[in-house]
């Protein structure tokens, strides 16, 4: 037993003693050595390497990268995201090149270009009804680029005398008519983050690309057109799908529809798709001509379907003041505040003779073809029948005169359908003479015994004004005009045409 534990004794002091001597070799190493700041280089958390300088890595990657400045425009290319470099203080002398890191990495990772990171909010609704926040996100060399930009997109939506008036701050006071802006904004919620984004990521180089993405959504060729004799601006917007207003934005130079157009001048038809929304709220006091209505009165002593002018009509003249939003230079909310009465409407009177050897009900006499406003006036007229984002819109959107305000029958004739669907909300549909169908939609509700089947009055009120259904995007009537049955091979024309 005595024997054992002096074994083990020797083995303990030989173990001691190698411990003791182990840093005294270590010293004896590194005697000649001076501890040194050294960079330790992760990729993606993985150790790649030890480098003596940080600075000389990134001018290396700089200098090799040369082609990524040509093709950016830039002075500096910069380490790929995942790369890490730690510093700390070392005897180590393994140390690798810089140009031993650069090539692990050149062929894994993509390198990076300082820029900013545009992240753009805004809620949408979904197809249940429901509000969803919605992002997009764009990368842009300069910060600077993408607010002029911006600033491109409201001067391509709101008159630019007016954007002056307003971003100079002045009170502007309107005496007699005019108007003024009273607030501008953009819709969405924009954040602008600087950062380093991979090359192989979508980056907009300069002030054009970045219009052309917010104004279209994307960085597309513009179709364009070359003008022919006999064209002019309408024409061209008709022919491609296009409403006029649309066909100005992404044509700045032209100013109104009745620009002069040169023979082989090119124009953009490019369908504009804004990713964000200017929002205009105007203020307005202007001077409208308000169109007489023709009342009916019928003669049993005239012979049947005779007609006399029992007084002429005469247009009067009002001043209105208007209040009206509008989101991308749509009207998508208007009332009118106040009217003042200049010069009265006079309504022109006409006769209808109801004499005949059998007895005759006035409502069975078919209309005379003069037509009755479907609603009060004055109004706003804040979409016309045309072209739209595309798509044909086969109405006139009518507003201004409020909430529930009355909807009128713009002719006698027998309601074909009283319906509602998610798109339209509540909905109208009167078949006339002549095969004229009339539809109002949007309504916010029905006046009592309207029905399918039921006889209606020229200028019978049938509903009233709301804006139901999700296609509404402010109180207003949807106003058609069709002959022949709409949805069953009829075919739509503009409403105003009933109007002279």
């Amino acid at each position: 037993m005595i024997f054992k534990e002096k074994i083990l004794c020797i083995v303990s002091t030989i173990i001691i003693s190698l411990l003791c001597i182990i840093p005294i070799l270590d010293f004896k190493v590194y005697r000649n050595e001076d501890a040194k700041k050294l960079y330790r280089v992760y990729l993606n958390g993985k150790n790649i390497g030890v480098i003596n300088s940080k600075e000389k890595l990134e001018e290396y990657i700089n200098e090799e990268q040369k082609d990524l400045k040509d093709k950016y425009g830039v002075s500096t290319i910069y380490a790929p995201k995942g790369l890490y470099i730690s510093e700390y203080i070392s005897y180590d002398t393994n140390v690798v090149s810089e140009k031993e890191i650069y090539e692990k990495i050149k062929d894994t990772e993509k390198f990076t270009i300082k820029g900013y990171e545009i992240n753009i909010k805004t809620e949408e609704e979904n197809d249940d009804g429901e509000n969803e926040e919605v992002e997009i996100n764009l990368n842009v060399l300069s910060k600077d680029d993408f607010k002029n930009a911006v600033t491109n997109v409201v001067k391509a939506f709101v008159d630019i005398e007016d954007l002056n008036v307003f971003l100079s701050g002045e009170e502007f006071v309107i005496e007699d008519t005019g108007k003024k802006i009273e607030d501008l904004y953009i819709k969405q919620t924009i954040n602008i983050k600087e950062a380093f984004i991979p090359s192989d990521e979508k980056i907009l180089l300069n002030e054009k690309d970045i219009t052309k993405y917010l104004l279209f959504g994307d960085v597309i060729n513009e179709k364009m057109y070359k003008v022919k004799a006999g064209d002019t601006i309408e024409s061209i917007a008709e022919n491609n799908k296009l409403a006029v207003e649309e066909l100005l934005v992404v044509n700045q130079d032209l100013k109104s529809k009745n620009n002069i157009l040169s023979i082989g001048q090119e124009i953009s038809v490019a369908l504009i798709s804004p990713i964000v929304t200017v929002v205009e709220e105007e203020h307005s006091v202007v001077e409208k001509e308000i169109a007489y209505t023709t009342e009916i009165e019928y003669d049993s002593s005239m012979p049947y379907g005779s007609t006399k002018i029992k007084q002429e009509g005469k247009n009067g003249t009002q001043i209105i003041t208007q209040k009206i939003k509008y989101e991308n230079g749509e009207i998508v909310n208007a009332l009118i505040a106040d009217t003042e009465v200049v010069e009265e409407v006079i309504n022109r009177i006409k006769v209808v003779g109801t004499k005949s050897l059998s007895t005759i009900n006035p409502e069975d006499i078919p209309d005379s073809g003069d037509w009755y406003w479907p609603t009060l006036s004055p109004y706003i007229i804040t979409s016309p029948y045309g072209w739209r984002w595309g798509t044909i819109h086969e109405a006139v959107d009518i507003s201004g005169t409020g909430y529930g305000s009355p909807i009128y029958a713009a002719n006698n004739g027998t309601v074909y359908k009283v319906f509602y669907d998610q798109w339209g909300g509540n909905q109208i549909i009167i078949a006339h003479s002549n095969n004229y169908y009339t539809w109002y939609a949007h309504l916010a509700n029905f006046a009592s015994g309207i029905k399918a089947g039921v006889n209606v009055k020229r200028g019978q009120r049938i509903a009233s004004m709301g804006c139901t259904g999700s296609l509404c995007f402010g109180t207003h009537l949807h106003f058609g005009a069709y002959i022949g049955i709409p949805g069953n091979g009829g075919s739509s024309f503009d409403p105003m045409k009933l109007y002279g």
